[in-house]
């Protein structure tokens, strides 16, 4: 199932046609982000990167703390926005790097393909635990905050792993155009 779903987005998505739509809707919704963050969170509130990578009950606690009622709201918001720019970070990286391996043998071609779409997958795992935590702050779950806290650091090296192969083939890519002089 998992063989056919990355078969399917692949074919959908590593197409270079695409590559502006996907680029000017990350960017949109990243502006959208840094925008709503900007205007709801309260000053003495920890970012969403700080919350996502709190791993304890007791860190989740100090931010809850710090954050205030408005501040927990804010993040609530953030969450459910975070979602629709989960969709446009995977879809712009996975459109570039589906683009830039498309030539290579397919079955690696799929496998890189398929980082940043796991990275997606640990990014909407993670919201989802935050969303119910931050619901339902006099019942913290330890366990629930550690897997979310992991799923995100886990996202964040798999989307370094991607930039860093996209950077890699486009390189690769630049260097074996031919230069008309």
């Amino acid at each position: 199932m998992y063989r056919k779903i990355i078969d399917f987005l692949f074919q959908l998505l590593a197409v270079k046609q695409y590559l502006v739509f996907t680029a000017m809707f990350f960017v949109l919704n990243a502006l959208v982000m840094f925008i709503l963050d900007a205007q709801l969170r309260p000053p003495a509130c920890p970012d969403i990167i700080s919350l996502e990578l709190v791993f304890t009950k007791s860190g989740l606690n100090q931010i809850i703390s710090q954050c205030g009622e408005d501040g927990i709201r804010s993040h609530l918001i953030m969450l459910w926005v975070d979602y629709l720019f989960i969709f446009a970070y995977v879809g712009f990286l996975a459109n570039l790097l589906g683009s830039l391996v498309r030539s290579l043998d397919y079955e690696k071609a799929l496998n890189l393909f398929s980082i940043p779409i796991i990275a997606g997958a640990l990014d909407i795992i993670e919201n989802t635990i935050f969303l119910f935590q931050l619901q339902n702050t006099g019942s913290l779950s330890g366990v629930l905050i550690f897997l979310a806290s992991a799923a995100a650091l886990v996202k964040f090296v798999l989307i370094g792993i991607t930039i860093v192969l996209i950077l890699y083939y486009l390189f690769g890519y630049m260097k074996n155009v031919p230069h008309n002089e």
